[in-house]
């Protein structure tokens, strides 16, 4: 997967920008706060329809707008395509609409047509940082190459949010409609069950594939894995020994009886893939609580190199890669190892201060950026 030219408009400090991608590699350096991230948001709010910063996509228009837009041309193994991603201000309210060749589509039929990895500091905190941003690499791991789960996410969301209105309902009225609360157990454990059984065949790839690289990484000095975790509001793990959806939808309805006065006294629901979380391992210790500053962003890099991967195995050619400004936080040999990995295979775009830290690779291109201005060398 190849983008071939990037068009914005009153995108964060760009006005206007219509500029052609032909390289491989595309080295975008500056002094900060000139618009180097604000180019690879424009590239990741194209191919998601979301801001990669933010919840707030009213802080994606340039300052005085009332309207911006961001456009990708990109070409994969069989066709190319454009995406436009168009919002604007009407009557004091924003209002959005996502274009495929100029014909309108849905958020729904929009996900995964372009497929984008993106790598930045935040990202080291994958290992080390709370469960949700584990949850979130996951999930958008696989709703990029199924667009099933995808529709699974949104479902499980919405029923969620009705079930813990219930319960808040329930807490301050204090009184239980029981027949109706069973009525969204059935509903949420059906759904979460197929998501977890999604996960748990999805992690058992990676966990392979960022596995082999670590072990590059590190020259097979250590041995790195991923397991699932079944957690609780109490942030305590569940042995997990199911497999099946069936085991799993049982599961969930006997735990969310079991806590069923505990749920209603807090007004939200304790348990679900909305609170579960990954275990990530080196030699059998528990890399975030054990694990040095070194093997911590090895783990975060193998996870991302996986995600790579894990697409190219699923959508048969590698996505686009975002590396925003993590040169500067990994060291020689994990720059190295992360350059020969991307070398000729992925189409990057990456961000440096300083571009010394990105010495020539083939087919390559280095683009200076200065208060929302990009000029090519």
């Amino acid at each position: 997967m190849k983008i071939t030219n990037l068009r914005v408009e009153n995108f964060r400090n760009y006005a206007s920008l219509n500029l052609p991608l032909q390289n491989a590699v595309n080295i975008i350096y500056g002094n900060n706060a000139q618009g180097k991230t604000n180019f690879l948001e424009a590239i990741y709010y194209a191919a998601f329809g979301i801001p990669a910063r933010t919840r707030n996509e009213d802080e994606l228009v340039r300052f005085t707008a009332d309207s911006f837009c961001s456009e990708v041309k990109f070409k994969n193994s069989y066709t190319e395509n454009k995406i436009t991603v168009k919002r604007w201000q009407q009557l004091n309210r924003w209002k959005k609409e996502i274009f495929l060749n100029d014909k309108k589509i849905s958020a729904k039929e929009h996900y995964g047509l372009l497929n984008i990895v993106l790598f930045a500091p935040d990202d080291l905190q994958i290992v080390k940082g709370e469960p949700g941003l584990r949850r979130k690499f996951l999930d958008m791991e696989i709703a990029q190459t199924n667009k099933y789960y995808y529709e699974l996410l949104v479902k499980y969301n919405k029923i969620l949010a009705q079930r813990n209105k219930f319960l808040k309902n329930a807490r301050d009225t204090e009184v239980t409609d029981e027949e109706q609360l069973k009525v969204w157990d059935e509903e949420l454990s059906s759904v979460a069950a197929e998501i977890v059984v999604i996960r748990l065949k999805v992690l058992k790839s990676i966990s392979e594939i960022s596995a082999e690289i670590y072990s590059k990484i590190t020259e097979e000095k250590e041995v790195f894995s991923v397991d699932y975790l079944l957690k609780t509001a109490q942030d305590s793990k569940i042995e997990n020994n199911l497999q099946e959806k069936g085991e799993f939808k049982e599961f969930y309805l006997k735990e969310m009886e079991k806590r069923r006065v505990l749920d209603t006294l807090r007004g939200y629901t304790s348990i679900g893939p909305h609170r579960d979380d990954l275990l990530i391992k080196v030699d059998a210790n528990n890399l975030r609580s054990f694990g040095s500053q070194g093997q911590q962003r090895s783990g975060a890099l193998a996870l991302k190199l996986a995600e790579l991967e894990f697409i190219k195995e699923n959508k048969e050619e590698y996505p686009v890669l975002l590396l925003d400004d993590v040169m500067s936080e990994l060291d020689g040999n994990r720059r190295k190892q992360l350059l020969t990995f991307i070398n000729g295979k992925v189409q990057t775009f990456l961000t440096v201060n300083d571009k010394e830290l990105v010495k020539y690779l083939p087919d390559s291109k280095y683009f200076y950026v200065e208060n929302g201005k990009i000029s090519e060398e």
